[in-house]
């Protein structure tokens, strides 16, 4: 992959300046583009046509220019056809594709590429700035807007190198940071800066911007025999998987040992010789995967290789952070950008299993979701509402019991799913200052959709982009390491919304149609196993060495953006507790948010990157 920047002014200047910032995701090559009007910069990771790629790629007459980051994998069917139609090119890069198909059809081309992409095109004639990104989000693209300035560029840091961009905290964003553990809105914790939406364009013209979404998964369900759904994903799975094997270089796969990342492991298999994988554990401090790992390489012959991470990596969390752009109270960044530099000796390009429980309904919030909701519709409405306060108060008020309570007392789906997934309830967010509970929720949630399809879409539009897909670029990319995610293959996305909600979630079993698929395929003794989550050991490390740090870094704050005392005291009755797994973990997730924004303020907005990677951690 690549990074790109602009700009719709001329600086030479600073644009060698956001280039430099990001380097690390394009060490390989650079290049640039500037006229009157624009400045484009491009940092390039080859992957694909090693000798002719270098970006900006332009047309015949040089009148359209692209930077461009990502992979179009039907490039060589669409580059057959434009070459039927006249065009003539230069290069044996997909990129040079997207600009004759914008010439053939404008900014509607989005809808021809199978891939993922953020770009901007520079159109000269028409005086007109064109910026897109795919349909699920998986490549980022962020802008800046404020007066007649317009900034964009792959990563947040590199939009920052523009001293007009004021480094000022957007409080909405920090309500949804603290109600979500990320921002899933086109905001983010920074003023007047903006992601652009997965599924979006944007043009700026004579000076407006409007922006428009091309793309979107709707609920379309065609009652078909069971077969036929086990057929069809069988068949977008292995297209899926043989297209981004499309590489100059050497890839690999993350395996976990569980079903997603093993599916892709398994397809790859029949396609592909001397597999390279890579696992991650965490030693005596956490739970490992290592055993199905092995056993996964064993069953289908990959040359394997195994990382420990453990206390002893948490001193790259500054460094982790800042690569990490946005804050994300995700645990599992560590572990995969220890993971990333580890793969970095070995390939340039990994595949990975993200994707196939969001699509097929793999996660227990969803099972929750559905049981709570169809229980809640047995009891009368004046029993469920005075249940929640008058049994609520003898459990703690992070404790499950207490979630579940809230959640039969909820009033519609939207209020309900929230005290499912919200990291700070709405009494937490109180006490923690001016918040309250996020009621935007219902803007994510289709009007006609099934129940399932409801929650399967507000995790597609949200957590997914701006967390799990976030996650994987930066760490990722941090390392200069590509990373392809084939389950989230848009034509797969809209399978699992054309197909009945059962096969889905059967029951209780998640992921029922996938499973189906990949009998035959991969042992059963993966397919059959209980879903076990990635569990970084974050209550562990909050207990011991991260328990001093934050508890260091909530003392030195100087903001006041939140009830830090109340932070203090949570941290505390956590070093204390011995309750439950699960109710360390739901206090690990909000302590490891608040530890990551603490170590982001410092580093984005007080703008102290050489003090705090010198700090010790």
């Amino acid at each position: 992959m690549c990074g790109i920047v602009g700009f719709n002014w001329q600086d030479e200047k600073l644009l060698k300046k956001m280039m430099a910032a990001v380097q690390h995701r394009g060490p390989d090559e650079s290049g640039c583009y500037l006229d009157e009007r624009v400045s484009l910069g491009h940092q390039r990771l080859k992957i694909i046509d090693l000798l002719t790629g270098k970006q900006p790629i332009h047309n015949e007459d040089g009148s359209i220019q692209i930077v461009f980051n990502g992979e179009i994998y039907n490039y060589l069917e669409l580059k057959e056809g434009l070459l039927q139609k006249g065009h003539r090119f230069y290069t044996n890069s997909d990129t040079e594709v997207i600009v004759h198909a914008y010439e053939e059809y404008g900014t509607g081309c989005v809808k021809y590429f199978e891939g993922v992409f953020a770009f901007a095109i520079w159109d000269i004639s028409q005086k007109r700035l064109f910026l897109a990104r795919d349909r699920l989000g998986v490549k980022p693209l962020y802008y800046y807007l404020k007066g007649n300035r317009f900034v964009f560029a792959s990563e947040m840091k590199t939009i920052l190198e523009y001293e007009g961009a004021r480094r000022n905290i957007n409080l909405s964003a920090l309500n949804e940071f603290l109600t979500y553990r990320y921002v899933p809105s086109e905001r983010t914790l920074i003023e007047n800066l903006y992601k652009l939406l997965p599924g979006h364009i944007l043009t700026l013209e004579d000076g407006k911007i409007q922006t428009s979404k091309y793309w979107d998964l709707v609920e379309n369900i065609t009652d078909e025999p069971e077969e036929y759904y086990v057929e069809k994903l069988r068949e977008l799975l292995r297209k899926s998987v043989k297209q981004r094997l499309i590489s100059d270089v050497p890839l690999g796969v993350y395996l976990s040992g569980g079903l997603d990342s093993t599916c892709v492991v398994a397809l790859m298999s029949e396609m592909a010789d001397n597999i390279k994988t890579f696992s991650v554990g965490f030693g005596s401090e956490g739970e490992n995967e290592f055993k199905h790992a092995r056993f996964v390489s064993r069953y289908f012959g990959t040359d394997h290789h195994e990382l420990n991470v453990g206390e002893k990596d948490l001193s790259l969390l500054p460094e982790m952070v800042w690569h990490m752009d946005e804050p994300i109270g995700d645990a599992a960044t560590l572990p995969t950008y220890v993971l990333s530099r580890f793969a970095k000796k070995e390939v340039t390009v990994v595949l990975a299993g993200e994707g196939g429980d969001e699509l097929f309904a793999g996660y227990d919030n969803f099972k929750i979701m559905m049981l709570g909701h169809n229980f809640s519709k047995l009891l009368p409405g004046f029993l469920s509402h005075r249940l929640s306060p008058t049994v609520g108060r003898y459990f703690p008020e992070n404790s499950n019991m207490k979630r579940a309570l809230n959640l039969l007392a909820a009033s519609g789906v939207a209020e309900q799913y929230l005290n499912v997934i919200s990291l700070f309830n709405e009494n937490e967010l109180r006490k923690l200052g001016d918040y309250q509970a996020d009621g935007n929720l219902n803007n994510y949630f289709p009007d006609d959709a099934k129940l399932l399809n409801k929650l399967l879409y507000f995790g597609i539009k949200t957590w997914l982009p701006n967390d799990f897909l976030v996650k994987a670029d930066r760490m990722t990319m941090a390392h200069a390491v590509e990373e392809r995610v084939p389950i989230l293959d848009h034509n797969i996305a809209e399978l699992a919304f054309a197909m009945p909600t059962r096969l889905k979630l059967k029951g209780l079993t998640g992921k029922y149609i996938f499973k189906k698929a990949m009998a035959g395929l991969v042992p059963d003794q993966i397919i059959n196993r209980r879903k076990h989550g990635y569990n970084v050991p974050a209550d562990y490390w909050l207990r011991h060495s991260l328990n001093s740090t934050l508890a260091r870094l909530l003392g030195e704050s100087k903001h006041n953006y939140y009830n830090q005392e109340y932070i203090s005291n949570l941290l505390d009755r956590f070093q204390k507790s011995r309750g439950s797994y699960n109710m360390n973990f739901l206090n690990a997730q909000k302590l490891w948010s608040i530890l990551i924004f603490e170590i982001w303020h410092r580093l984005f907005i007080e703008n102290q990157k050489a003090s705090i990677m010198r700090s010790e951690f």
